[in-house]
């Protein structure tokens, strides 16, 4: 994320649109990174003079942005070991000095207090000052990932200021709402899309819900395919304006390796027996599904012959748990084959969707492919 001042858009006819960095903009991040990888040994201060010369009327933000994500993997150390607070109690306590001869001669007894040499002490006097501190280490980052970076930042930057949020994803779904709930954020399901509701919809905008939101944006825009539209106040104006974007608006965001992840190797191995046994298509975590007002995100699909069966694997949940996932179960309305892990869940579960037990933890495949052959001839 970046600073607010850092915000670089426009507004036209109700509508927000944020100035993005592309491919015209790689020579400037290249010319970056080489500024950042040329000042190792030299002060932050430096640094910064030299990106204040890189900078003109009509890229500023970019630069300013560029470097502000630039910095965050740069290391910085102090340019000495002595501790300034007590070098300049030291000094202040010699009182006032009206000349050099005086200055040099205060500075001559600190070093022999502190065992340094007088540059020494010169050096340690402001050396707990960021401008002072040394860059150790410079940013290992591409111009074009740097370019992903910034428009990432820029996006969330943005979502700092946005009163409701509704989104769309084709993947990633058990992390995005894993998120949610961490972030205290709550949804609700309509016409295939996710609303992001909370407590500033309700009662007041504040920063920390913004800031919420802004830290779900990443986990979205991870999914091979998004759309989002939000709601952003201009403070200044206290105008309301209408912010999209998707993944076929071609902005440079960071990749993700497309890979598909299992939470257990249990999961991996259903996969591929399903594919193997059964010859039919095993989508992991599908999409989400509505049960009354709650996301529902299956473990798996399984698709044959144009014919679909949802899967659930359940494993060990807790009383408060189950609760709760046999409500959702409960309503939904589609095909669904659960593989429950113990005979208690398997009971409480009789009657709201096909149930195949485990024995032993160990999922019996020739049931599995049986009640799946079934229940796909059936839909």
């Amino acid at each position: 994320m970046l600073p607010k001042e850092l915000l670089d858009a426009r507004r036209a006819r109700g509508k927000i649109h944020l100035k993005f960095a592309g491919e015209k903009h790689l020579k400037l991040a290249r010319a970056l990174i080489t500024t950042f990888e040329s000042s190792i040994g030299q002060s932050y201060g430096e640094l910064l003079e030299k990106i204040s010369h890189m900078e003109k009327a009509g890229n500023y933000k970019k630069v300013r942005g560029f470097a502000r994500i630039l910095e965050r993997q740069c290391e910085f150390d102090m340019p000495t070991e002595l501790n300034s607070p007590e070098v300049r109690q030291f000094l202040f306590e010699k009182g006032y000095v009206t000349n050099d001869f005086e200055r040099l001669r205060v500075l001559q007894e600190a070093s022999e207090h502190f065992g340094v040499s007088p540059a020494e002490i010169e050096r340690a006097m402001f050396a707990d000052r960021d401008e002072e501190k040394i860059m150790v280490k410079a940013p290992e980052m591409t111009p074009e990932g740097l370019i992903r970076q910034y428009n990432l930042s820029l996006l969330q930057t943005l979502m700092f200021s946005s009163l409701r949020m509704s989104f769309r994803a084709s993947s990633h779904h058990q992390q995005i709402f894993r998120k949610i709930k961490l972030l205290g954020l709550m949804y609700q399901i309509q016409d295939e899309l996710i609303k992001i509701t909370g407590p500033a919809s309700i009662l007041k905008l504040t920063r920390k819900y913004g800031v919420s939101m802004a830290k779900l944006i990443p986990e979205i825009v991870k999914a091979e395919e998004w759309f989002m539209r939000a709601e952003i106040l201009d403070e200044h104006s206290k105008r309301i304006y209408i912010f999209e974007l998707s993944s076929s608006d071609g902005v440079m965001l960071p990749v993700v390796e497309g890979h598909v992840e299992y939470d257990s190797s249990l999961e991996r191995q259903f996969a591929a027996k399903i594919k193997f046994l059964l010859g039919a298509e095993v989508i992991r975590e599908p999409g989400v599904l509505k049960a009354g007002s709650y996301a529902y995100i299956p473990d798996f699909l399984i698709r044959k012959n144009g014919k679909e069966v949802y899967v659930e694997i359940a494993g060990f949940w807790t009383e408060e748990y189950l609760k709760t996932k046999i409500e959702k179960l409960s309503k939904l309305r589609v095909p669904m084959l659960i593989i429950a892990n113990d005979e208690l869940l398997a009971g409480r579960l009789k009657g709201i969707h096909g149930v195949v037990l485990m024995r032993k933890g160990k999922i019996p495949y020739k049931d599995v492919i049986r009640k799946l052959k079934e229940m796909l001839a059936s839909h």
